[in-house]
């Protein structure tokens, strides 16, 4: 039997990381499947520290984070103050999923295996610029900008299929997947490595409350301490434990074999129970969730649009990829059959119970973006509306094309439908006669400089073969332009092949 020769305590923890685990893979697989539940970006807590800036400045929220990811990283805060990472030991779901990997390493491989001292005291210290880089990246956007990176947004998407997956979460995908296979050989190889919300709770970890002590007289030297580590950390030589790196896990003071105690739990200097410690742990956390539900501000799941309008709170940004036709179209007192044709869309095609994050499976076409129909609303509405991007003010309706495509190779420059005053667009010009390699592959990453580079023609070259305004940037990705000028990436890789 897997506990037998467990410490109680071990078993405790891992039946916790395992409830959160489940409950996280659950509920993420449900969200997608059903209405009501909370996507993966509202249940991470480091959510709230991306957004925290941007709630301080003005009170608003990064898009797809809600009031609930402050909640938990405010709890995150707590906790790593009074008892270091017992976050990234006890309640990390992702940690757990890694460790539910390493158990089958240990099964497959029979041993643990460890990266070379100095190779991985240089790694450790990969994580903190990581946190920098996003947390600057983040701010200056306004967008969750680690999101197609994030292993663990894609995690929580697996559900959605692997044409969802890749399409949104390529390179994600792929760090999921290395990090996984990581984990079969390596401990926590993302907890220790790369993990931003880790670097943040190795800093807390600095304030000397809570810290794991060596009790020198009696303990034995046997190194049982050194080897159950699963962050490696040095623990039978120094007489405390002052690593950032420790998570809390107390794997080593339950392995210690002396009938003496030689390891011990200690804080503010005072020693405790290791039961003492898992409750103080699990009080703090389940509190600061139970005051975030007492005062309203734990909500995972966005309310509904109807619910908004009855309140007359609705705004065209809060409709949702989980909102279906049926409910945008009531919500904001439109007809359903003008929102289509605004949208290009066939209701017989696409029933207006679809989930507007579904319509480009249900329709057949290649992309259908949820901003899209906020595009359409304002523009029926005749109100502004600047974008998710938050960069342009045109109403774009970009579906219309996208459905057209399907039955024709012809593809027109996409309806340019203004909101307020917004740049001017240019005129479409005939497209500029080039030839383009039939292993040439268009990506959302590249701007109208590398694809110029690419294909040996100039930047105003590419901008007409592609039917784009004159003004467009030529030095930004072409997939952070797509909803201030009124395009999809397929269509322009439909446009390129031209």
């Amino acid at each position: 039997m897997v506990f037998k020769k467990m410490h109680p305590v071990q078993i405790t923890r891992r039946i916790s990381l395992g409830i959160v685990l489940i409950g996280f893979t659950l509920l993420t697989i449900l969200h997608q499947k059903l209405q009501g539940f909370p996507a993966v970006d509202a249940l991470c807590p480091f959510g709230g520290l991306e957004t925290l800036l941007k709630y301080v400045a003005g009170g608003e929220l990064i898009k797809r984070i809600t009031a609930g990811n402050i909640v938990l990283f405010g709890a995150i805060v707590a906790l790593g103050i009074v008892l270091s990472r017992f976050f990234c030991g006890w309640f990390c779901a992702f940690g757990a999923l890694q460790g539910v990997f390493g158990w089958i390493g240990k099964k497959l491989f029979k041993r643990r295996f460890e990266v070379p001292k100095r190779i991985d005291s240089i790694l450790r210290w990969v994580k903190y610029p990581v946190l920098v880089g996003i947390l600057y990246f983040t701010w200056t956007t306004a967008t969750l900008v680690i999101r197609p990176y994030d292993p663990v947004a894609t995690y929580g998407h697996v559900s959605a299929g692997l044409s969802e997956l890749w399409g949104e979460f390529g390179v994600g995908l792929i760090i999921l997947i290395l990090t996984l296979l990581g984990s079969l050989l390596y401990d926590r190889v993302f907890c220790k490595y790369v993990c931003p919300l880790g670097a943040v709770n190795a800093i807390l970890s600095r304030v000397p409350l809570f810290r794991i002590k060596r009790v020198e007289n009696t303990c034995i030297s046997c190194s049982k301490c050194d080897k159950v580590c699963p962050m490696n950390v040095e623990v039978s030589t120094v007489q405390a434990i002052n690593s950032p790196e420790c998570i809390a896990c107390m794997e080593c003071v339950t392995a210690c074999p002396t009938k003496k105690p030689s390891l011990v739990a200690t804080l503010g200097g005072k020693v405790l129970n290791l039961w003492t410690v898992v409750i103080i742990g699990l009080a703090i956390y389940v509190g600061a969730v139970l005051i975030g539900q007492v005062t309203g501000m734990l909500q995972f799941v966005p309310p509904k649009l109807t619910d908004l309008a009855s309140k007359g709170a609705i705004n065209v940004a809060d409709i949702k990829g989980s909102s279906t036709f049926a409910e945008v179209a009531t919500a904001f007192g439109i007809e359903t059959e003008q929102l289509y044709r605004e949208l290009g869309l066939d209701m017989k095609k696409v029933p207006e119970t679809t989930k507007l994050k579904d319509t480009a499976a249900v329709a057949g076409i290649e992309e259908f973006e949820t901003d899209t129909v906020r595009f359409a609303v304002a523009k029926i509405l005749g109100v502004p509306y600047a974008g998710e991007s938050g960069e342009g003010a045109e109403a774009q309706t970009t579906a219309k094309q996208e459905t057209e495509k399907t039955n024709s190779t012809s593809i027109e420059t996409p309806t340019q439908t203004s909101v307020q005053t917004a740049q001017p667009v240019s005129e479409t010009k005939s497209p500029t006669a080039f030839v383009v390699p039939v292993d040439f592959v268009l990506e959302g990453t590249m701007t109208i400089q590398d694809v110029a580079k690419v294909l040996s023609v100039s930047a105003k070259q590419v901008i007409e073969k592609l039917g784009l305004p004159a003004d467009i940037p030529v030095d930004k990705p072409l997939k952070d332009m797509k909803d201030q000028y009124g395009y999809s990436m397929g269509a322009l890789k439909e446009k390129i092949k031209q």
